[in-house]
């Protein structure tokens, strides 16, 4: 058996675990829930890999062994995507957002739609934040009035570049540890966002590459609601960015410069 340490992710140790028959990876969660706004919650991904099983969008689940105290982790078991990250080409992308938007889903946490409901989250991050960045925030928050989302579907909440793996079965969307019943909007911001490519180490895409994404999505309802919503999640993306920027300025320089540049575009995306 061969086991490849993986890089890439800032919470958990990850692993590429091969041997005859078999090639998985294995993802060891670390202790505590994580991030305010993309929290760890290990049974939800394992729910999630299951739901989506057979439709070609997640990693195909193998195993799971809930924690049972701190010397002993949470540790999930799936099928190791063979491929490369995203670097272009966004039609699939949109494709398999549908793909996964239309599976019907049960159990998972729910998570805010309304715009007010979405501008409510920042202020936690904001609490954390540097002073004058969560100055600059307030002047900035958006007031549109937005209702809940009529319809429901089980989104990843963190789809950026990053998390997408494409290969020769197609393109998948991996790293489902904060799956909610939520807008499908959503989903699409974290991947249309400039913070989101800024973050993946990627440059924003260009116009014609976010019009060719929402028309391969072709649902006029869903992006209808991006647009009414596209303030309100830049929003709380750019709280989040300044959170994440002063916990690693310290640890990881070059990590708090990318959140640094994302908080900046989506100030001026705000202005």
């Amino acid at each position: 058996m061969t086991v490849t340490p993986l890089t890439g992710g800032y919470w958990n140790a990850v692993a590429r675990v091969r041997g005859t028959g078999f090639d998985w990876v294995a993802k060891v969660y670390a202790e505590g829930p994580g991030p305010l706004l993309f929290p760890m919650l290990p049974e939800d991904e394992v729910r999630a890999l299951i739901t989506l099983g057979g439709v070609g969008v997640a990693p195909e689940f193998v195993d799971f062994l809930p924690r049972i105290d701190a010397d002993d982790p949470a540790v999930l078991l799936y099928r190791w995507v063979d491929g490369n990250p995203w670097a272009g080409g966004v039609e699939d992308v949109a494709r398999l957002f549908r793909a996964q938007h239309a599976v019907p889903a049960s159990g998972f946490r729910s998570v805010p739609t309304s715009a007010a409901g979405i501008v409510a989250q920042a202020e936690p991050l904001l609490a954390a934040a540097d002073p004058a960045d969560a100055l600059r925030l307030r002047a900035a928050v958006p007031r549109d009035a937005v209702p809940s989302a009529e319809r429901r579907a089980l989104i990843h909440t963190d789809a950026g570049p990053a998390n997408l793996i494409v290969g020769a079965a197609g393109t998948r969307l991996i790293d489902w540890q904060c799956p909610a019943l939520g807008d499908p909007a959503e989903d699409l911001f974290s991947f249309l966002s400039p913070a989101f490519q800024v973050l993946s180490q990627r440059e924003p895409l260009a116009v014609h590459e976010r019009d060719a994404f929402l028309a391969a999505y072709d649902d006029d309802a869903v992006a209808a609601r991006l647009e009414a919503l596209w303030r309100a999640l830049t929003y709380r993306m750019a709280a989040y960015c300044a959170q994440r920027r002063v916990e690693l300025a310290d640890t990881d320089p070059d990590g708090a410069a990318r959140y640094a540049r994302a908080l900046d575009l989506s100030l001026e995306d705000l202005a």
